[in-house]
């Protein structure tokens, strides 16, 4: 119920979420206890890490993959193609050697969109 950003979207970054999840355990233990499968004392203590807190630390294909997507990107400015994102193809082959580099024009993924207010 927080509030909205002005095109009416949740704004994700305010939401705290160690806090969402301790209530919703705190929930599940209540349901827990009234069914007589939990007798134990939760007492949690929140802290917020913000997003650096909430992600794990990167896997190989994570590291290869967001190498891979600046040095593309760098030789896409290089070679003077603006309005490209970066795109890496063919990622389901393990061997980094066999992505395969590309770009796609911003405006194939663009679309009008309508809204109410």
């Amino acid at each position: 119920m927080l509030d909205r950003d002005p095109h009416g979207n949740v704004q994700v970054s305010k939401i705290d979420t160690e806090k969402l999840l301790i209530l919703l355990l705190k929930q599940e233990l209540k349901t827990r206890a009234e069914d007589g499968k939990y007798s134990g004392i939760f007492v949690p203590q929140s802290h917020f890490f913000g997003y650096e807190g909430r992600c794990a630390l990167p896997s190989n294909f994570d590291s290869q993959y967001c190498y891979s997507l600046g040095l593309n990107a760098a030789v896409l400015i290089r070679e003077g193609l603006s309005g490209y994102m970066s795109c890496i193809k063919n990622l389901t082959d393990k061997n980094p050697a066999n992505w395969e580099a590309a770009g796609c024009p911003l405006p194939t993924m663009m679309g009008i969109e309508r809204r109410h207010g």
